[in-house]
């Protein structure tokens, strides 16, 4: 009983801590860009870039990224941004 309790704190804990910062993907058109935030906006959510953004598809920096453009964008919420951990066009 008491190994128990043990794994049920530690799973406890485990998924408060992941549930602050989690991993995840969305497809859909960039609706703006923010040149000077380095930011752009799909389905209405606000990403951030990084310098360890990967580009694939073609796309080989922020810059290469235009309004209207479909992507999918695999990315991060922590600290309650949205950031880009790749992003890849799509057909």
């Amino acid at each position: 009983m008491k190994n128990y309790f043990k794994v049920l704190i530690v799973s406890l804990f485990l998924v408060l801590c992941l549930s602050s910062a989690f991993a995840d993907d969305l497809e859909g058109r960039i609706e703006s860009i923010n040149q000077s935030e380095k930011s752009f906006v799909v389905q209405g959510i606000k990403f951030f870039v990084t310098q360890s953004t990967d580009y694939d598809d073609g796309l080989k920096g922020f810059a290469d990224l235009k309004e209207g453009q479909k992507v999918e964008v695999d990315f991060e919420y922590r600290d309650g941004k949205y950031f880009a951990t790749e992003i890849e066009l799509e057909d």
